[in-house]
C-alpha cells in the first residue's frame, strides 16, 4: 500500500511538474503568506501589498501601510506628509513623529502585473520596531534568496517558449515554402496542401477554364485568318472574319490576363494562407520522374507526385 501512494505521488509531482513547465508559472514567496519568525525580541516581520498603474505606485502604497501599522502599534501619530517624503525618498525609509522614530527594514518585494488591467500588486517584507521604547535591532535573513528557485523555473519558461515560437516559425516558413513552389506548377495544389481545398480547387479550376478558353481563342483566331488569306473569299465573308479574329484576340487576351492574375495571387495566397493540421498532415507532394519508353532510347518525363495519406 505505501509503495502504491508513493507511486501516485511521484507520478502526481511529474505531472504537476509538467503542467507548470507548459504555462507561466504562478508564484508567491512563502513570506507572502507566513511572515517568517525574527531572530531577536526588537523587530517584527510585517508583511503588506500596494496597488498602483506602476511598480513604484504600488511600492509606495505598501510601504505607507507599514509605516501606518507600525506607528499605531508603537503608539505614536504620523501624518500623511510624513510617510509621503519617507516613501518617495527611495533609500532610508524613517518617519520621525514627535521626536519618535519609526523605523522600518525593507527585506523583500515581490511585484505582480494584472494580464488583463495591468495594474501592479507590490508585496513586501518588513521588519519593523517591535515597541517604541526598544531600538529595533535588525539582523539579515534569507527569505529573499529563496527566490532564486522560481526565477530559474521562469527563465526556463520564458526560454522554452521562445525556442517554441521560433520552431514554429521555421516549420511555417517550411510549409509556406513548399506550399508555393507547389502552387507554382500546379496552382492551387499549395492551398490543398494546407487544407484549404476550396481555395485550391477554385483557384486551379479558373486557371483551367481561363487557359481553355484563351486557348479555344487562339485556335479560333487562327482560323479566321486562314479563311480571311483563302482564295475566292468574299468581302463580306473576309469582313466577317476579321471581325470574329478581333473580337477572339480580345477574349483571348483577357483569358491570358487574368489567368495570369490569378496565377500571382495564386503563388501569393499560397503562401500566406495559414495551413490547417488535417489538410498538411493527409496531403504532400514530391518531384516525380517516369520513364515513358523502358527498353529502347528511354527518355523521361518531369512532373510533381501527390500522396494522400488516408
Amino acid at each position: 500500500m505505501k509503495k502504491l501512494l508513493l507511486l501516485l505521488l511521484c507520478i502526481g509531482m511529474a505531472l504537476a511538474a509538467s503542467a507548470q513547465m507548459t504555462r507561466r508559472p504562478r508564484f508567491r514567496p512563502d513570506w507572502v503568506f507566513q511572515a517568517p519568525r525574527p531572530t531577536n525580541g526588537t523587530y517584527l516581520y510585517v508583511v503588506e501589498h500596494g496597488e498602483g498603474f506602476t511598480k513604484r505606485e504600488a511600492l509606495n502604497q505598501a510601504l505607507g501601510r507599514v509605516f501606518q501599522s507600525t506607528a499605531n502599534r508603537i503608539g505614536t501619530a504620523i501624518s500623511t506628509d510624513e510617510v509621503n517624503r519617507a516613501v518617495q525618498s527611495g533609500t532610508d525609509y524613517e518617519v520621525i513623529a514627535r521626536n519618535m522614530k519609526v523605523p522600518i527594514n525593507k527585506v523583500c518585494e515581490f511585484p505582480v502585473q494584472d494580464s488583463v488591467t495591468n495594474m501592479w500588486t507590490m508585496y513586501i517584507l518588513c521588519q519593523v520596531a517591535k515597541a517604541g521604547n526598544i531600538v529595533p535591532e535588525f539582523e539579515a535573513t534569507d527569505e529573499c534568496t529563496k527566490h532564486d528557485m522560481y526565477n530559474k523555473l521562469v527563465e526556463t519558461w520564458e526560454q522554452q517558449q521562445k525556442n517554441k515560437e521560433e520552431e514554429q516559425k521555421r516549420l511555417l516558413r517550411k510549409v509556406n515554402g513548399k506550399a508555393m513552389a507547389a502552387s507554382m506548377f500546379v496552382p492551387g495544389l499549395g492551398q490543398m496542401l494546407k487544407g484549404k481545398w476550396g481555395a485550391g480547387a477554385g483557384i486551379l479550376t479558373s486557371e483551367v477554364l481561363l487557359l481553355g478558353g484563351g486557348t479555344a481563342c487562339y485556335f479560333l483566331g487562327q482560323a479566321q485568318i486562314s479563311t480571311m488569306n483563302a482564295r475566292g473569299t468574299t468581302y463580306d465573308a473576309y469582313t466577317a472574319a476579321k471581325n470574329m479574329k478581333s473580337a477572339t484576340d480580345i477574349a483571348m487576351y483577357s483569358c491570358f490576363g487574368a489567368a495570369g492574375a490569378i496565377y500571382i495571387f495564386n503563388l501569393c495566397h499560397a503562401y500566406l494562407c495559414q495551413p490547417t493540421d488535417k489538410g498538411f498532415k493527409r496531403l504532400s507532394y514530391y518531384p516525380a520522374i517516369i520513364p515513358t519508353n523502358e527498353y529502347i532510347n528511354p527518355t523521361y518525363a518531369y512532373g510533381v507526385g501527390v500522396q494522400y495519406k488516408f
